[in-house]
C-alpha cells in the first residue's frame, strides 16, 4: 500500500529531479520515490550507496561492488565476514552491511544472484568446455 506525501521542494532541487525525470523516461513521481527510498536506506546502512549499471539501480559498497556481488562471494565463504572482507579486500564492516542489506532485501539482490547464474549456464551453451572453478581461499594459495 501507497501513502500520498506532498513535499515542498526548493526550485532547483524540483527542476534537478524533473531533469533526472526526463532523462530516465520516468514519472516525476517514480523519480521522487526512488530517491526518498534510496537516501532512508543508506540512512540505515551506513556502507551502502545506490549507482546506475545499464539503467538500472543497483546498491553497493560506497566506492566499491555491488552488493549482489559481495554475497556472490560470500557464498562462497558460507556467509563468512572476515574470510569474505579478506578476499575482496574490505574491510569486515562493509562485508557485514552487505550481508544485512541483503537480509533486509532479498529479492532486490537474488535477481542480480540469478541473473548471473544464467549467464554462465548461457555460456555453457555457446562454450561447451566451460568449467566453473572454486574460488582459491588466500589461506590455500
Amino acid at each position: 500500500m501507497s501513502e500520498v506525501v506532498t513535499l515542498r521542494l526548493p526550485e532547483e532541487t524540483a527542476r534537478a529531479m524533473r531533469q533526472i525525470a526526463r532523462r530516465e523516461r520516468r514519472s516525476l513521481n517514480e523519480v521522487g520515490t526512488r530517491i526518498v527510498e534510496e537516501w532512508l536506506r543508506q540512512n540505515r546502512f551506513a556502507h551502502i550507496e545506490f549507482r546506475s549499471f545499464n539503467g538500472e539501480r543497483h546498491a553497493c559498497i560506497k566506492e566499491r561492488l555491488q552488493v549482489w556481488q559481495v554475497i556472490l562471494v560470500a557464498r562462497g565463504y558460507g556467509m563468512d565476514v572476515a574470510a569474505t572482507a579478506e578476499h575482496l579486500r574490505l574491510r569486515p564492516e562493509q562485508v557485514q552491511a552487505a550481508l544485512l542489506y541483503f537480509e533486509a532485501y532479498p529479492d532486490e539482490i537474488n535477481a542480480p544472484l540469478e541473473d548471473n547464474a544464467l549467464s554462465f549456464e548461457r555460456l555453457g551453451e555457446l562454450l561447451p568446455a566451460l568449467q566453473r572453478l572454486p574460488a582459491e581461499r588466500p589461506d590455500e594459495a
